[in-house]
């Protein structure tokens, strides 16, 4: 069954069909309307690269420049953190030992549980200021709202145990006088 192409063509006869006299035209035309339509697909496309090439250019640098300057703010803020903590310890111990020294003075039991339950109204207050600090670490009045309320507390144990020294002097220059 092995034949030459060429044999079986030259078999084949040819059909002399004329084509109608548009049929040139039409087909110009529809190959004008492919090229049309492969062109704006082809720009469509370009449009599409640049644009995603931009895209990848405006998130790399964003990325690039706000990991540089982020890490440069955790730097600052954790000196910032770091300086709270410390003067926060020192208020703390300084009130710890205030708070000894009254209740060692003092033995009246309703004194205390006033100036404690005061004491925790403060501390309570002290939480919700450092959550304001914590979410907004770069505005320095959350700080110096933070220091002045351990300086309250540190102010009014000072002043509870000057009454108490000043009541106890009393009482004992009473002694003296009554002895």
């Amino acid at each position: 069954m092995k034949q030459d192409i060429r044999n079986i063509i030259g078999e084949i006869e040819p059909s002399h069909k004329e084509l109608p006299t548009s049929h040139r035209a039409e087909f110009l035309g529809k190959l004008q309307a492919s090229n049309r339509q492969k062109s704006k697909l082809v720009n469509f496309m370009v449009i599409f690269k640049i644009a995603a090439a931009i895209v990848l250019f405006v998130s790399v640098g964003y990325f690039t420049f706000n990991g540089l300057f982020k890490s440069d703010a955790l730097l600052v803020e954790t000196k910032i953190e770091l300086q709270l903590k410390d003067i926060e310890t020192q208020y703390l111990e300084h009130i710890d030992t205030e708070w000894q020294k009254f209740v060692a003075l003092t033995s009246d039991e309703k004194l205390v549980n006033r100036y404690e339950q005061k004491l925790n109204e403060l501390n309570v207050d002290y939480q919700e200021i450092s959550k304001e600090f914590r979410q907004n670490k770069n505005n320095i009045i959350f700080i110096e709202a933070l220091v002045e309320n351990l300086k309250t507390r540190l102010q009014l144990l000072k002043d509870i145990q000057d009454h108490i020294n000043l009541l106890n002097q009393k009482t004992k220059s009473y002694e003296t006088i009554i002895l």
